[in-house]
């Protein structure tokens, strides 16, 4: 086997421009997470964005081709974090179980950053494809259904469907407690809707016991 020949070293000055490089794209991500968060999407616009980073829109543009692929990059960077945490959960004996418990984590998610998990329903341009940790988490979910109606489990036996009652539930759980402060939501709300959500879906948990919602004392 011939060895391979010996890669050129980096240059000094190389290495600076590749360190300033990403320094920039850093700075630039780290602005357009602060305005989405203070702003939301509506209010997000380049010309705030190059006011509070201190880049020129032509700069921006050079390390990220639009408005789209730049908060693509902010959610990929966030839902990096939420793949980890479901690829780290312990998989059951039933894969129900572990939809479970997925649904939970992606939920907390979203309600710990709601800002983020608004790019999520933004209307995507034809034929742009989501961000990468995006794509890997519906593929967990996919994975996960697809043993369930393998197995006769779901209701519908259409994974496609499965998939689309996941997200439409977690976008509505999400949106709500998020955008209407002002309700006193139970505090068991949310686990007590994603057992029923499973209930429907799938069927009962093995020895699953729903957390219903304290009532109000009259």
């Amino acid at each position: 086997m011939t060895p391979s020949a010996p890669q050129p070293a980096t240059s000094p000055s190389e290495r600076r421009r590749s360190q300033h490089r990403e320094e920039a794209r850093r700075t630039i991500l780290g602005a357009a997470e602060t305005l989405l968060v203070e702003h939301g999407y509506e209010g997000f616009s380049m010309r705030r964005l190059a006011s509070q980073c201190g880049y020129t829109a032509p700069t921006i543009y050079h390390y990220f081709r639009d408005k789209q692929g730049l908060l693509d990059a902010v959610l990929d960077e966030r839902l990096a974090l939420v793949v980890e945490r479901l690829e780290r959960l312990e998989r059951r004996a039933d894969a129900a179980e572990t939809v479970r418990e997925m649904l939970g984590e992606f939920a907390r998610f979203g309600l710990e950053n709601p800002a983020h998990h608004s790019l999520l329903a933004v209307h995507r341009p034809e034929g742009a494809a989501i961000p990468p940790s995006a794509q890997r988490i519906g593929d967990l979910f996919a994975e996960l259904l697809g043993e369930l109606g393998a197995a006769g489990r779901l209701r519908e036996a259409d994974v496609d469907g499965a998939l689309q009652f996941v997200w439409m539930l977690l976008h509505g759980i999400v949106s709500l407690r998020s955008e209407r402060p002002d309700v006193e939501w139970k505090q068991s709300i949310v686990e007590y809707s994603l057992d029923i959500a499973i209930q429907g879906l799938i069927g009962d948990l093995p020895d699953a016991t729903c957390v219903r919602p304290e009532r109000n004392q009259s």
